[in-house]
């Protein structure tokens, strides 16, 4: 049983020091939006001027550096209390965050790109509860960090942003503004459930046997609500799972006959269980261009005797995915081979939507993908500097046949490796990990962008102190040794770029993949790298936008506005 809490009346309000808070902000609760964030709550109440308009981006520093109280009321009625366990939700929280339940503390958080449970059922009441979310000022956090644990290169000297598990961009980059922000920025909710549930559902495809057979194995990690009762239940509860054919194109699908089930018991207390399906002969995935985008709806469910306690369910697809990095003729390769086949990869790097993407409706992923496809794109790159995206992106993916590059959240910098780092990137990646494997668009995991690179040529590795680390654990141990237990199925590249080992440069035009920033224009078609994973020449927006968000005496090549 679910009661969303998105759609509740919720406030926000500065705390803590406001000497540098606006006086129509300062002591003054307002509306706030959740899913959302503090700066479009500002921009909604007319207190916050576009960032996206000429210099307001400057006169904005103070919201990063402002702690921010959201705050909402709700009822909770017999119904919901009458279950073993009710959990407290928050698929996204930015960033540093404390969370309290009719001023019983349930949580911290400090990681913006996973989502967090917290057992709620102790401090809820029947009747009126207050939920109450203190967010710390990313710019004060960061800073602080720096403070206790040593400056670290970043690209243009900006914020420390390594020191938050937190979208780099919100700290400027150059393709958008600074907007350091907080606040709720995807759905909250209270879950309650008895017995069991499902924390995660992790299908991997492997296959075809000689004889066209694939095999799914579903890995179920359980947690249970820890009564006596709900222990001696187990004891009788059976995990099920069924995959039927379908096919799906551009969202439209239509039923087949390939059907496979299988059941298992679950033992009393397991955390983790595995079922595994036999699909004979399915149709496969492929990208579009290559074939159909075949899928399968997946469903697990557990079962006792009377009741379902828990189902999950979602669309697979079938095919193999290799990277190919063999020795050649003029190096070695870097080539994806989905199903066997090469495949000749055209495509884009994705930056997060706009600079607030909990603003973003699936409809609008929808377009943006078909769009990439429209333009005679195969691939997506989702780039180490902005989110993990939403599930809307990667299910646009798969039905549209686009290949996804997936890096790990990290951009230009480098980053710290002790505690409590390590384990907030671990969850992250583990969380990630599970959440995407079901989806047949993505192709490759990539340590992060640009961090070797910087870290090797850009004079990072002389810039750090003796003895500080700068993320090559994450890079070259961490993340590919979780991709390697969690999710074999798919290969993993340290970095983008990368030439194949640490001790090579990393722009090696005979080995891995390049950001091809350094040539001209008319040098592009004398250049030929094995694989190019960013490139480009930074060049103005074009005339309608500019009209939209600079007066006309700044539309000029050396005016300052441009300069910014």
């Amino acid at each position: 049983m679910r009661k969303s809490l998105s759609g509740e009346a919720w406030t926000v309000r500065a705390v803590g020091d406001l000497a540098d808070v606006p006086a129509a902000v300062a002591d003054v609760e307002f509306y706030a939006k959740v899913p959302g964030c503090v700066h479009t709550d500002l921009m909604q109440a007319g207190l916050l001027e576009d960032p996206n308009v000429g210099f307001n981006e400057r006169k904005q520093r103070w919201v990063g550096n402002t702690d921010w109280q959201y705050r909402c009321v709700f009822e909770v009625g017999a119904e919901l209390l009458a279950h073993e366990r009710v959990d407290l939700i928050c698929e996204g929280l930015d960033t540093i965050a404390t969370v309290r339940l009719n001023e019983v503390v349930l949580g911290a958080t400090a990681n913006m790109h996973h989502s967090h449970r917290f057992d709620a059922r102790a401090a809820l009441q029947a009747g009126r509860n207050e939920l109450v979310i203190d967010f710390r000022a990313p710019l004060a956090h960061i800073r602080e960090e720096e403070r206790q644990r040593g400056k670290r290169p970043v690209n243009g000297d900006w914020d420390p942003y390594p020191y938050i598990r937190k979208m780099a961009s919100n700290f400027g980059w150059d393709w958008g503004p600074l907007v350091p922000t907080v606040g709720i920025w995807r759905d909250i909710y209270l879950h309650a459930w008895n017995g069991v549930r499902m924390a995660s559902v992790r299908p991997l495809m492997s296959g075809p046997s000689d004889a066209g057979d694939w095999t799914v194995s579903v890995h179920v990690s359980l947690e249970h609500s820890g009564s006596q009762n709900a222990c001696s239940l187990l004891e009788t509860v059976r995990a099920e799972a069924r995959g039927s054919s379908c096919r799906v194109i551009a969202g439209v699908g239509a039923t087949g006959g390939n059907d496979a089930s299988a059941c298992v018991d679950v033992p009393c207390g397991a955390t983790d269980v595995t079922i595994t399906l036999t699909v004979h002969n399915p149709r496969l995935w492929w990208p579009v261009g290559y074939g159909e985008q075949h899928l399968y709806p997946l469903e697990v469910r557990i079962d006792d005797t009377a009741t379902t306690l828990d189902a999950w369910s979602a669309c697979i697809g079938f095919r193999t995915v290799r990277l190919n990095t063999d020795p050649d003729g003029h190096g070695s390769a870097f080539t994806i081979e989905v199903n066997g086949s090469p495949i000749f990869c055209k495509g884009a790097n994705w930056i997060p939507e706009g600079m607030f993407p909990s603003a973003l409706t699936p409809e609008v992923y929808r377009e943006r993908v078909q769009q990439a496809r429209d333009a005679n794109m195969n691939m997506l790159r989702v780039w180490g500097g902005g989110i993990y995206e939403a599930p809307a992106f990667y299910e646009a993916c798969d039905e549209l046949g686009l290949l996804v590059w997936q890096d790990f959240m990290f951009a230009c910098a480098t980053y710290p490796e002790e505690e409590p780092y390590p384990a907030l990137i671990e969850t992250e990646a583990r969380h990630n990990i599970a959440r995407l494997s079901k989806h047949p668009s993505v192709v490759l995991w990539c340590g992060g962008n640009e961090c070797i690179w910087a870290y090797k040529s850009w004079g990072f590795g002389f810039k750090l102190k003796r003895g500080q680390t700068w993320g090559r654990m994450y890079y070259l141990d961490l993340l590919p040794r979780l991709v390697a237990g969690l999710d074999p199925t798919r290969p993993y590249w340290p970095n983008s770029p990368y030439s194949g080992t640490f001790d090579a440069d990393p722009l090696d035009t005979d080995h891995g993949n390049r950001h091809t920033w350094d040539v001209r224009m008319e040098d592009y078609r004398q250049f030929v790298p094995r694989f190019v994973s960013e490139f480009g020449h930074q060049s103005p927006p074009n005339m309608a936008t500019l009209r939209e968000t600079w007066p006309d005496d700044a539309l000029a090549i050396d005016s300052k506005m441009m300069e910014h």
